[in-house]
C-alpha cells in the first residue's frame, strides 16, 4: 500500500464566504462539500497580475507554470500538464459558461478570459459538481465578471502602470446602476422596486516589453454588460472581445541553461508568434415560478480565430485554428424548504472547428516533413442532462448527491489525402461518439460555529480532444482513444479559531485512459496515473498590523502502468513520478498595514524539485522567488501602487522539461520594478 504523508498551507474560503460556482448560484462556504477557493476584486487589484499564474498560484493546490508572454501550462492537483492532456483536464468558465467548446480546449486558454474585469475568480480543485461536465477532471476555474454597483460601490475604476522591460498597461471600468421606482404606502413607509437597467463597460490594453530578444506582446480587451428587468424576468448579458498579437520566444536548451543570464535573454525562435482574436456573448434569463421554483436559461455564442507558430516542436510549423458556435444552459431550481433543494438541468453545445498545420522549414528529424501536415473540419455536438440534490437530514448535517450524463459527437471531415505523411497520420472522414456518466456524493458536517468538515466522492471525465482523435501520429490508430476518467475521494476541514482561519484537505485520485506526449513528441495512450496529496492553507493575524497567509502542499503524482517500449530513450515504470510533478509547493505572504492608507506584502513562492521526463532520469532543482508589492492611498479616490518581482534577481526556470534529446527551459525573468496609479470613485 502506498501512503502519502504531508502538509500543505493558502488563504481558505471562510465558512461565511459566498461561493457561486458549484451550483451556478450563491452558497456559503459551510454548505460546500468541496475544496473551493477564491480571489475577490480587492485582492486582484492588489496583485495587479501580469499573467494569470501570478494571481491564481496564490490559491492552494494551484501551480500554473508561465511560459512566454500570455502562455502558461496549468496544474491543479496535478502535474503540470501539456498538449491535449492539459487542454482537456481543466474546465475554464466565464460567468459559468465554458469559454471554449469541450473538444476544442486550449492549453493557454486562461489568457482568453476577462481577468482584467473580474469581480471574483473561483477555483475548484478536483472534479467539479454534477452541473459541469467535460474537462472538469483535475479542476475548474470560473472568472466572474464585474457586476453593476451596489448602493455605495465605486462607479468608476481606472489604472495605468509601467515598468521594467518596457511593460505598460491601462484599464478602465465604468459601472452605472439604474434608478429605482419607489412608492409610498398608507403607513408612510416607502417600498422600492428593483433598479431599472444597469450597465457595465470596460476596456484594457497592455504592451509587454522585450525581456527576451524580439519577444513582446500587445493585447486589447473589452467587455460590455447590460442588466435589466423584463417583466418577471431578470436579464443579465455580457459581451467580450480580445485581440492578441504576440512575438514569442522559444526554449533555451542545455543543462541548467537558465543559470546563464545572457543565454536567458536570447530568443532561439525569433520567427515565433501567436495571434488570436476572440468574441463571445451570453444572456442569462432568470425568473421565479411560484414560491419554490426558479428557472434559469443561458444562451451563449463564441468565436475564436488563432494563428501561431509551433516553435515548441522541431517543425516550427504554422497552425491555424478557428471555432464558432454556441449553446444553451437550462437549469430549474426547486427549494421547497430550507433543508431541501434540487437542481435539474440540461446543456447543449454545437460548435464547428477547423485546424490547418503546414511546415515551411526543410525536413526536420523524427519525421517532421516539409509540407501540409493536417487540414480538417470537425462539427461537434454535446448533449448533457444533470440533477443535484441537497438534503439537511439532521441538525448540522447535509448530504449532496448528483449525477450527470453527457453525450459527445464529432463529425470529422479530412481535407487532405488519406495517407501518412512523415510522422503524421491523417484519418479518413469518420464520426466518433462518446458517452460519460459522472456521479457525485458529498457529506457536510458543521460540528460548531465556523467549523465545516466534508467528505466528497466524485468522478470527472472528458472525451478526447479533436487533436487527440484527428491530429494523429503513425504510432496511433484512429478511434483507439476512449473517455478519460478520474475517481476522486476528498476529506476536508475548514474553520476559524479566533481571528485565524484555516483549511486542510486530503485527496486521492485515480485516472484511467489518459494520454500524454513523451520526450520525442509521440503520444502515449491508455495510461493510468495516481494523484495523492495534502493541502493546508491559512490566514493568521500576527498583530494588528501584520498578517501571515499562505498555503503549502505535499503530493505524489505517479504512473500506475508499465510502458517498456523505450521511446526517445524513455520507458515508464509503475510507481515512478509523473514528470513535471513537484512534491512540495508553497506560497506564503507576509502583509504589513501600519496605517489605513498604506499596505505592503512580501511573497515567497517555492517550487520543489521535479523530474522533467517520464523515465525520471532528468530533473529540475526547483526554485524560491520573492516578490514585493505595496500600495499607498493618497486620498479617497487615488492611490499609487508598485511591485518588485524577483527581488533577489534569482536565476530560475518558469518551466523546465526534457524533450527531443535536450534539457529545455523558459527562463524566469530578472528583477523587474512596476509602478502605477489607480483611480476609484
Amino acid at each position: 500500500m502506498f501512503v502519502v504523508l504531508g502538509l500543505a498551507c493558502a488563504a481558505p474560503a471562510s465558512a461565511q464566504e459566498i461561493v457561486v460556482t458549484l451550483e451556478r448560484r450563491a452558497q456559503t462556504g459551510d454548505e460546500v462539500a468541496s475544496n473551493a477557493a477564491a480571489l475577490a476584486a480587492a485582492e486582484l487589484a492588489r496583485i495587479a497580475a501580469q499573467a494569470p499564474s501570478e494571481a491564481l498560484n496564490r490559491l492552494p493546490g494551484v501551480a500554473i507554470h508561465r511560459n512566454n508572454g500570455v502562455e502558461n501550462l496549468p496544474a491543479i492537483r496535478s502535474p503540470v500538464l501539456v498538449g491535449n492532456q492539459s487542454a482537456g483536464s481543466f474546465l475554464v468558465l466565464e460567468d459559468g459558461v465554458p469559454i471554449r467548446a469541450p473538444g476544442f480546449a486550449n492549453v493557454n486558454q486562461l489568457f482568453e478570459t476577462s481577468l482584467d474585469f473580474a469581480e471574483r475568480i473561483e477555483v475548484v480543485r478536483g472534479p467539479g459538481s454534477a452541473l459541469y461536465g467535460s474537462n472538469a477532471v483535475h479542476g475548474l476555474v470560473n472568472v466572474i465578471t464585474a457586476t453593476p454597483p451596489g448602493e455605495n460601490d465605486r462607479r468608476l475604476e481606472a489604472s495605468a502602470e509601467g515598468g521594467g522591460f518596457g511593460r505598460a498597461a491601462a484599464r478602465l471600468l465604468v459601472r452605472r446602476r439604474g434608478t429605482r421606482q419607489c412608492y409610498g404606502i398608507a403607513d408612510d413607509s416607502v417600498t422600492c422596486g428593483p433598479p431599472s437597467s444597469s450597465v457595465v463597460a470596460a476596456v484594457s490594453a497592455e504592451h509587454g516589453g522585450e525581456w527576451r530578444e524580439q519577444a513582446s506582446l500587445d493585447r486589447q480587451q473589452g467587455m460590455l454588460g447590460w442588466d435589466v428587468m423584463l417583466g418577471d424576468w431578470r436579464l443579465e448579458s455580457r459581451v467580450a472581445f480580445q485581440n492578441l498579437n504576440q512575438e514569442s520566444a522559444g526554449f533555451i536548451q542545455g543543462p541548467e541553461a537558465y543559470k546563464d543570464s545572457a543565454l536567458s535573454r536570447m530568443n532561439p525562435a525569433p520567427e515565433a508568434y501567436r495571434d488570436t482574436q476572440i468574441a463571445r456573448g451570453r444572456v442569462t434569463l432568470e425568473r421565479d415560478i411560484g414560491d419554490a421554483l426558479t428557472l434559469r436559461l443561458t444562451p451563449y455564442a463564441r468565436w475564436i480565430d488563432a494563428d501561431l507558430n509551433l516553435f515548441f516542436f522541431p517543425s516550427r510549423a504554422q497552425e491555424l485554428t478557428e471555432q464558432a458556435g454556441g449553446g444553451l444552459q437550462a437549469s430549474l431550481y426547486w427549494d421547497p424548504r430550507d433543508d431541501v433543494s434540487l437542481i435539474v438541468g440540461a446543456d447543449v453545445d454545437q460548435t464547428r472547428g477547423s485546424l490547418w498545420e503546414n511546415q515551411t522549414l526543410p525536413d526536420q528529424p523524427n519525421g517532421y516533413l516539409q509540407g501540409l501536415h493536417y487540414d480538417y473540419d470537425v462539427d461537434m455536438r454535446v448533449l448533457a442532462a444533470y440533477a443535484q440534490a441537497r438534503w439537511a437530514f439532521a441538525p448540522d448535517w447535509a448530504v449532496i448527491a448528483g449525477v450527470r450524463g453527457e453525450s459527445v459527437r464529432y463529425e470529422y471531415d479530412n481535407n487532405t489525402a488519406d495517407a501518412d505523411f512523415g510522422r503524421f497520420r491523417r484519418p479518413a472522414d469518420r464520426v466518433d461518439e462518446f458517452d460519460a456518466v459522472t456521479p457525485k456524493l458529498g457529506i457536510v458536517w458543521n460540528p460548531a460555529a465556523r467549523q465545516t468538515l466534508w467528505l466528497n466522492l466524485a468522478r470527472g471525465a472528458r472525451p478526447p480532444q479533436i487533436t487527440d482523435l484527428y491530429s494523429l501520429q503513425t504510432t496511433q490508430t484512429p478511434g483507439a482513444q476512449d473517455v478519460e476518467t478520474i475517481d476522486s475521494a476528498e476529506l476536508g476541514w475548514r474553520g476559524e479559531m479566533g481571528d485565524a482561519s484555516f483549511e486542510v484537505a486530503l485527496y486521492h485520485m485515480d485516472k484511467r485512459d489518459t494520454s500524454f506526449r513523451n520526450a520525442d513528441g509521440f503520444t502515449v495512450t491508455d495510461g493510468r496515473t495516481r494523484h495523492q496529496g495534502v493541502e493546508l492553507s491559512g490566514v493568521v493575524p500576527l498583530s494588528e498590523q501584520v498578517t501571515l497567509a499562505g498555503w503549502i502542499t505535499y503530493a505524489r503524482h505517479t504512473y500506475r502502468f508499465n510502458d517498456t517500449v523505450a521511446r526517445a530513450g524513455e520507458s515508464i515504470a509503475s510507481g515512478d513520478d509523473v514528470d513535471s510533478a513537484p512534491r512540495w509547493i508553497w506560497n506564503a505572504r507576509l502583509a504589513w498595514a501600519p496605517t489605513e492608507s498604506f499596505e505592503a506584502e512580501l511573497e515567497w513562492v517555492h517550487m520543489g524539485e521535479y523530474f522533467t521526463n517520464a523515465s525520471n532520469t532528468a530533473a529540475y532543482d526547483g526554485h524560491d522567488v520573492l516578490n514585493l508589492r505595496a500600495s499607498w492611498r493618497l486620498n479617497a479616490d487615488v492611490s499609487v501602487f508598485g511591485a518588485v518581482r524577483n527581488v533577489t534577481n534569482k536565476d530560475y526556470a518558469e518551466r523546465a522539461d526534457f524533450a527531443f534529446g535536450a534539457d529545455r527551459y523558459f527562463p524566469g525573468e530578472d528583477r523587474a520594478v512596476t509602478l502605477g496609479v489607480a483611480l476609484r470613485r
